[in-house]
């Protein structure tokens, strides 16, 4: 029931959720405080401006009392609510994994809270609430090798193992001419549709189109290695990567001044993050792949802006069976939200060096999507001016 897809018409209230285990793999859990009310996982509403993953990074330090960095938490499921049995809204729960270094027996939790031991190997025992049970047994049923250890806490470490190797990056192909905006989000969320929409109001405007070879009709696709994977090769996970981050170089190379990408090598990087948490990727597959992709992102000229495109996770579901892509018909709800969220984490990586915009089009028809993003595109400086002003600097 929990993992069931919503109505169409609901509030879009979203929580974040923490499982959070200590060295004795404990699980840290509300108290009840009532009789007709069971114990659970610490949460909290995301507020607006902020994201799932850093509320409950906001979560886990108030409940464990020490600082917790949100890159440090591992995504684990998205849930939809149904109505609570005191009238609570329903809602989607986003949940992430937190090991707590500091655990010991002398250690006290936050305020109505207490460590309990599973009595299982999926979280029965503990008298939980359905929700809590679920994402305590998902926990339970994929460790001890992968879950808590070697989840989004080995992907942080790799990134930044990677990025003491090769930083600072030479200048290998920067140019002064770099795309004006680019366009991210999960399968689903808009992007094509936009663009398409925007540069036929604009044709001084180049469309810089998807170019990883994937058929949009109903044919199989060419033979690579991304429709080899989606057809369920799974040992062409880490080949489809590499291919595809060669494809968004050459597809970021080929942009220019006037140029709106329809993703580029950050939306390979977003799919790279969700097939290591889903465990397609090795730990050392991943390192390989970040190590190329931050080497390569570090000399491209980066955008003017990006657009970060977003969406409930029922709603992009909604999109893609209507649009019914052969090789999108194994795509479940789990691995979008999956995506999703790690579409979410790329935006957030990005937001320090470059300008990023979040649009929800969940609720917005195509002309309103379109007209929100005309209002985020960043003013024109054309190319002309900007060589106008070299000149003038060069002439002193």
């Amino acid at each position: 029931m929990l993992t069931e897809l919503p109505p169409r018409h609901r509030p879009d209230h979203l929580r974040a959720a923490c499982v959070i285990l200590d060295g004795q793999d404990r699980v840290l859990l509300t108290e009840a405080r009532s009789a007709d009310e069971r114990p659970g996982l610490p949460w909290a509403v995301v507020p607006s401006g902020s994201t799932a993953r850093e509320t409950a990074a906001a979560v886990a330090r108030h409940a464990c009392r020490q600082r917790v960095a949100p890159t440090r938490l591992r995504y684990l499921t998205e849930l939809h609510l149904p109505p609570g049995p005191h009238g609570e809204a329903p809602h989607d729960l986003r949940v992430f994994v937190h090991r707590y270094a500091g655990a010991s027996r002398r250690t006290a939790p936050g305020p109505d809270l207490r460590w309990s031991p599973p009595q299982s190997g999926t979280g029965e025992g503990l008298g939980l609430d359905a929700a809590s049970a679920y994402c305590v047994g998902e926990l339970l049923r994929c460790r001890p090798d992968d879950a808590a250890d070697n989840g989004i806490r080995a992907v942080a470490e790799i990134e930044d193992e990677a990025r003491r190797l090769i930083d600072p990056v030479p200048a290998l192909w920067r140019r002064d001419g770099a795309a004006r905006v680019v366009v991210i989000g999960p399968p689903a969320v808009g992007k094509s549709t936009l663009l398409k929409r925007h540069t036929a109001r604009a044709p001084d405007t180049e469309h810089v189109r998807d170019i990883v070879p994937v058929r949009r009709d109903r044919g199989p696709g060419p033979d690579n290695y991304l429709t080899r994977y989606l057809r369920g090769d799974d040992a062409s996970g880490f080949f489809c990567q590499m291919e595809t981050l060669l494809l968004r170089v050459l597809q970021n190379l080929r942009t220019g001044e006037s140029g709106v990408m329809d993703q580029d090598v950050h939306s390979s990087l977003a799919y790279a993050k969700a097939l290591r948490l889903s465990g397609a990727l090795s730990a050392q597959q991943y390192e390989t792949y970040y190590r190329y992709h931050h080497l390569i992102t570090s000399a491209l000229p980066p955008p003017e802006a990006v657009v970060h495109l977003t969406a409930r996770t029922d709603v992009l579901m909604r999109r893609l069976r209507r649009r019914d892509r052969v090789l999108e018909r194994s795509f479940t709800s789990s691995y979008v939200s999956l995506v999703a969220q790690c579409f979410e984490d790329v935006a957030e990586e990005l937001a320090p060096r470059i300008p990023v915009h979040h649009l929800d089009t969940s609720e917005l028809n195509p002309d309103q999507v379109l007209a929100r993003f005309e209002e985020l595109l960043p003013a024109r400086t054309g190319s002309a001016d900007r060589r106008t002003d070299r000149h003038d600097q060069a002439q002193g």
